[in-house]
């Protein structure tokens, strides 16, 4: 055989450098679907499906129908919805999208139109019951006032930012997308997922009773303003998407709905979780996890979804003593505890921790959230009709004639719930103002905006600006949400950079925990020592503690763990479990009471029995850090 080496070479050249021999091919997008654009006054929010492979889009508009590539004028983007600003009320634009990757522009999706038309303000006529967004001591159901500016200090914002182009994902168990108050807000046909049907419309089913816990929510976070509808949200003009997860609740559901649609979803809001009121430990399936995971590394374009999450309401409700109660500790759900999600809990129109409210060392930040219907609660959004939960409506809820009359409205939305989507409102506001913030810069601006409240209370610990800048509350978190500071500081904020992960730092102690000798009275606390070192972590963002013991009643024990600088975060308390107390076996608690803090130094882990009769040792732990 003749060879021709030199040929070969110049061969092998050709297809290198046209891309050949065998080398990755980039391919041009699929164009656009599910287009459609939503009017406003003066502008038009233009939403599609997302394309697999596009790296950023091409919006063409024009004001005669038949737009393509050629003939529109081009809006060049990356983000979806796009907002097609200062244009003439009454005209008819019209509307595709190109999807763009290394490969080149896809071609023109449908062609879609809207007409934008001037809104005719009016005032909502719920509004001055939303003691929540401006509380100017309105009167309760027993004639009582709430405190002047125990609110969440929204209007401020009003002027500048209303969540416009920001998009909230509601989780939960359904959400009325034709709602009065709602529709105007909500996102592109085609975005929304129900779990059940597999549909795009998330509404419940109407033969569910109380079926309007997610319509509810959405209320809170994003219902219309000045359309003389209802109240208003607290982002009364962001984008709405709702995945009715809890109809059919499936790990693999739930996994799903966390990542679901995650380069346009900016802000995740769940009102759910593990059952309240029970002591036990509930960890969700490592899906969950893997799905938050991928959410904070990859959603929102990289910068990450935005978690916000239910605390929950399994608190002590007026039982004493602690130590006979059956009721949670936040650290006990491994949802709310987990280090992707920003923990809410609830206070009432005193400012002060509402009644079913868990504390715990995971809690990032407080939210009205009231007490009960016969006092104050909160005003939103209900299914229209008979379909709701308004208690004029619904009788035998102990409630009845204390609601609206207009039953496709409530003010008995209450608990963690109705708390979690006001922080995820504010949040949406905090994107109008800084869309570059990562979900760990979110978090960091929440808790150094956020307001001191029921400041004579004993839990409140403060430590010097060499320590920790942060004022924590094991019932607050940092304290309660205060949207004007939060957007302000967003709005000037330099992101903090890549996040450091420490390496796991381990101890097996197994030690035996002297138990109690009487209920209430604490037996001989044992304490086991790590020494941190070489982290390169200066500012602690968050704490994870796994703890291993074979102790028979976990709901025996009380854990702290003492930092370096003498900080301690209360992990677990002693309490009674509903059903049986099982043993820790590698739970993993979260703590953010360290925030801001230095990782390097000894941190202390002290384990005490607060109850007769079971006992066991304290066999191991470890710590992992993350930070900057």
């Amino acid at each position: 055989m003749v060879r021709f080496p030199f040929l070969s070479l110049l061969l092998a050249f050709y297809l290198a450098a046209c891309g050949g021999g065998g080398g990755a091919t980039v391919s041009i997008p699929s164009a656009p679907n599910g287009v459609s654009s939503n009017p406003r006054d003066s502008n038009n929010v233009i939403s599609w499906t997302v394309v697999t492979g596009a790296a950023s889009y091409n919006i063409y508009w024009s004001t005669s129908s038949g737009v393509n590539k050629s003939s529109g004028t081009k809006i060049s983007l990356a983000n979806n919805p796009q907002t097609h600003t200062g244009l003439t009320n009454g005209t008819t634009y019209y509307y595709v999208v190109t999807a763009l990757s290394d490969g080149g522009e896809s071609a023109e999706s449908s062609q879609v139109s809207a007409t934008p038309v001037a809104a005719v303000a009016a005032p909502d006529p719920l509004y001055g019951d939303q003691w929540n967004l401006k509380n100017t001591g309105q009167l309760d159901a027993n004639n009582v006032a709430g405190v002047t500016g125990e609110d969440i200090n929204l209007e401020p914002v009003w002027t500048t930012y209303k969540g416009e182009g920001v998009r909230i994902a509601i989780v939960d168990d359904g959400l009325e997308i034709g709602h009065e108050d709602l529709a105007a807000n909500i996102a592109a046909t085609g975005l929304s997922y129900n779990y059940v049907t597999g549909s795009d419309d998330p509404t419940n089913d109407p033969t569910d009773s109380a079926s309007g816990h997610g319509t509810e929510v959405a209320g809170i976070a994003a219902s219309r303003d000045n359309n003389g509808l209802g109240g208003s949200g607290v982002a009364p003009r962001a984008n709405m998407v709702g995945y009715n997860l809890l109809q059919n609740d499936t790990t693999s559901n739930e996994a799903d709905a966390m990542t679901r649609d995650s380069p346009s979803v900016d802000i995740s809001t769940n009102s759910w979780g593990a059952p309240d009121g029970t002591g036990v430990l509930s960890a969700p399936d490592p899906t969950w996890y893997s799905a938050i995971d991928t959410g904070i590394a990859s959603g929102r374009g990289g910068l990450g979804t935005i978690y916000t999450w239910a605390a929950g309401n399994g608190g002590l409700q007026g039982c004493t003593p602690a130590y006979s109660c059956i009721f949670d500790n936040s650290n006990y759900d491994g949802q709310a505890n987990y280090r992707g999600v920003i923990a809410v809990t609830a206070v009432n129109d005193q400012g002060k921790q509402s009644s079913y409210a868990e504390p715990g060392a995971n809690i990032w930040i407080a939210a009205p959230g009231g007490e009960f219907c016969d006092t104050h609660t909160i005003t939103t959004t209900d299914r229209t009709g008979t379909a709701g939960d308004n208690s004029y409506n619904n009788a035998n809820d102990g409630y009845a004639g204390l609601d609206y009359a207009n039953i496709n409205y409530t003010k008995c939305m209450n608990g963690t719930s109705a708390a979690t989507p006001q922080v995820a409102g504010v949040v949406a506001l905090m994107l109008e103002a800084n869309p570059a913030l990562t979900w760990r810069d979110v978090r960091l601006i929440l808790a150094q905006s956020a307001r001191q409240n029921d400041s004579s209370d004993a839990g409140w610990t403060a430590y010097g600006a060499t320590v920790s800048p942060y004022h924590f509350n094991h019932k607050y978190g940092f304290g309660v949400v205060d949207a004007a500071a939060a957007v302000a500081l967003a709005s000037t904020w330099t992101n903090v950079g890549a996040q450091v992960i420490s390496a796991t730092f381990s101890g097996s102690p197994n030690q035996s925990i002297p138990d109690s000798t009487a209920t209430g009275t604490y037996g001989t606390p044992v304490s086991s020592t790590i020494n941190v070192f070489g982290t390169n972590i200066p500012s602690i963002e968050f704490v994870e503690i796994t703890f291993t013991s074979n102790h028979k009643y976990s709901g025996d024990l009380s854990i702290t763990l003492t930092s370096p600088a003498g900080a301690v975060s209360q992990l677990a308390e002693t309490h009674v479990c509903a059903s049986t107390c099982a043993a820790y076996s590698g739970w993993v608690f979260g703590s953010v009471r360290h925030l801001g803090e230095a990782a390097d130094g000894n941190w202390i882990l002290t384990v005490k029995d607060g109850a007769p009769a079971d006992t066991g040792k304290f066999q191991s732990w470890s710590l992992k850090f993350y930070g900057h």
